[in-house]
């Protein structure tokens, strides 16, 4: 009975439920009793319940709807307005970051390979995380919360360029050249951007209000549009949260943003405790 998978999520779902009850009257986050939760069934305690291909899918899955999400409330207006902010403290931060972790790093006698490593790891945060915190307070369509979320894609971004220059210096003397890859990475980018344009200028608010005469389908368009965007971002050398935050902003034009966003927050969070179970009890 252990062994199923069934019964693990039961016990993951309940004990996440006791455990988010306590963190609520104790007034914390109920991202700390998830991952809490994880901690106690996860192999470093009980080791009741065992990491599975169900619990990756259904934590991936949340990961996208809530990129998602947050994409579908940041249309084209918003992003001309927090973009440019959102870059400039974006890449100020992985600098300065950078930077002091790197002398830091020296400080305390680590050669300096492995000093750019801690100080490229001390450079990003968490996007999941800080966007599900900003998500339970209601601040995402607050002037700080788009713009942090924006700070979060462009350290995505960095990220990808971060682990080609990396992987370069690796596996130097193979021919391996960094110029090269990061102009894929830019043509790969632009192609990605430019498809997005065109989906949302031509297809998508004809294709919605169409799919709109049935919520049911209509929510299932949006799901599968979420993955999608995911599985793309992954397959063009970015993230998934970068893939599915663009589906989402592809449709935060249409009149149907919001009803896709409301039906969508119960199914997020269900998902995403698997991801902070996954967080607490699986390093």
């Amino acid at each position: 009975m252990f062994d199923s998978v069934f019964f693990q999520i039961g016990v993951i779902v309940g004990l996440s439920a006791v455990a988010g009850a306590i963190a609520q009257w104790l007034r914390q986050p109920l991202i700390v009793a998830f991952i809490a939760v994880g901690i106690l069934l996860g192999p470093s305690a009980s080791g009741m319940v065992l990491h599975s291909s169900e619990i990756e899918l259904f934590a991936r899955l949340g990961i996208a709807l809530l990129l998602f999400v947050v994409g579908l409330k940041l249309d084209i207006h918003v992003i001309r307005t927090v973009g440019p902010v959102a870059l400039a403290s974006g890449l100020g931060q992985v600098f300065f970051t950078s930077v002091v972790g790197y002398l830091i790093a020296l400080l305390l006698g680590m050669p300096h390979v492995e000093a750019i490593y801690v100080a490229v790891a001390l450079t990003f945060s968490s996007t999941i995380i800080i966007v599900k915190l900003l998500s339970d307070k209601r601040e995402v369509d607050s002037l700080h919360g788009r713009i942090a979320v924006g700070f979060l894609i462009v350290q995505d971004i960095v990220v990808v360029l971060v682990m080609i220059g990396l992987t370069a210096y690796g596996e130097a003397g193979k021919d391996v050249s960094i110029s090269g890859e990061a102009l894929k990475i830019l043509l790969k980018g632009s192609a990605l951007l430019i498809t997005v344009a065109l989906l949302m200028r031509y297809v998508l608010p004809h294709l919605l209000h169409r799919l709109a005469r049935s919520s049911e389908l209509l929510m299932l368009f949006a799901i599968a549009w979420a993955v999608l965007g995911g599985v793309t971002g992954e397959l063009l050398g970015f993230s998934k949260e970068v893939g599915a935050f663009l589906a989402g902003i592809s449709i935060a034009s249409t009149p149907y943003r919001e009803q896709v966003a409301a039906r969508l927050v119960s199914l997020r969070d269900f998902l995403l405790l698997f991801f902070f179970y996954r967080a607490g009890g699986h390093p």
